[in-house]
């Protein structure tokens, strides 16, 4: 009876102890736990006006340059990628821009819209602002990999290019990377309407069979015609030939006291008064070389007839097609205003 008592408190003092002992190893590891470790990080850069983002962590910071190669930059952001696949989308985006007319005078108040490349659900973000006295803008507390900006305003027109532009923050390969400067904001030009003309549009498509061939086409009509004003003729080889090697080609196009001057590529909207010229080729001389190319395309001013009519055409043409396509504008009262009334747009 004693030995069987002995054993009973023995076995109760040990597991006493055991879980004496359980009790301390939980409260020890509960206190590892409550106590926050101690790690070093980059803090976050607070966003800042026009960014509507979730702020920049500055995990991957933009490659700048300025201070080396593209060689190199592009070898940093390649080990970047091998580490993290999303890094091109954990870029800061910080950027500034500028609105102007066609007289470089600041425009305040356009519309500004900017769209960006992220890691959200949706894959982009948007936010609004406008230009400011100066016509100044900017975007910043934003993450990702591209942005898009596009300006307007009521009264003004814009086109791709000058209106509308992409940016490249991460890869530093891209024709299109940006690195921003706020003493040096991109440009972003609209031209303000004017007192648009009624013109008249017309396109043709002339067909031209053989080398040398030509055909005539009355400006006032759009119709191809034996007295026409504008004559088109081409020298290509037929059947086409490959692209390479290179081989000759060219195509002319003459008005009989009349003749073409450059146009600019948007918001030609005024014919000069005066210095055309009777005709203009595009030649593609098979030893050009890297200037050579298998299509071509011109935006032009034009003027013909007595009294004159002024106009702008726009030209398009292939060594290895039979057709030569052309557009154009013509004011029929003689004035040089070649600005549209009907459109609402013109990216001429």
């Amino acid at each position: 009876m004693t030995t069987s008592k002995t054993y009973i408190f023995i076995t109760t003092a040990v597991v006493t102890i055991v879980l004496a002992l359980c009790l301390i190893f939980n409260r020890v590891n509960t206190k590892r736990l409550e106590t926050p470790s101690v790690q070093s990080s980059k803090p976050s850069v607070a966003p800042e006006a026009t960014g509507n983002g979730a702020g920049v962590t500055g995990l991957y910071p933009q490659i700048s340059l300025h201070d080396q190669t593209k060689e190199e930059a592009l070898r940093i952001w390649l080990e970047r990628l091998q580490m993290d696949q999303k890094a091109d989308w954990k870029v800061p985006i910080e950027f500034y821009g500028k609105v102007v007319d066609q007289e470089l005078k600041n425009i305040r108040n356009a519309k500004v819209h900017f769209r960006w490349t992220n890691l959200s659900a949706h894959g982009t973000g948007q936010s609004d602002t406008v230009s400011d006295e100066q016509g100044l803008f900017h975007l910043s507390g934003v993450e990702g990999k591209r942005l898009s900006v596009q300006v307007e305003k009521e009264g003004y027109y814009g086109s791709e290019g000058a209106s509308f532009k992409s940016f490249e923050f991460s890869n530093p390969g891209e024709d299109i990377y940006y690195e921003p400067n706020k003493n040096d904001p991109a440009v972003f030009r609209l031209n303000s309407k004017g007192k648009g003309a009624e013109l008249s549009k017309r396109s043709v498509k002339v067909f031209l069979p053989g080398a040398g061939s030509s055909a005539t086409v009355d400006l006032l009509t759009g119709n191809i015609a034996p007295k026409g004003q504008l004559a088109v003729r081409t020298w290509k080889p037929w059947p086409p030939k490959p692209v390479s090697p290179h081989y000759d080609w060219k195509v002319e196009l003459t008005i009989a006291g009349g003749g073409f001057a450059d146009a600019p590529e948007e918001f030609a909207f005024e014919a000069p008064e005066a210095r055309y010229s009777p005709s203009f080729t595009v030649d593609m001389a098979a030893n050009r070389g890297n200037s050579w190319n298998v299509s071509a395309g011109k935006t032009l001013y034009f003027v013909f007839g007595e009294p004159q009519r002024y106009g702008r055409l726009t030209v398009r043409t292939a060594g290895n097609s039979r057709y030569v396509f052309i557009n154009y504008v013509l004011n029929l009262s003689g004035s040089r205003n070649l600005e549209d009334a009907s459109a609402d747009r013109i990216s001429h």
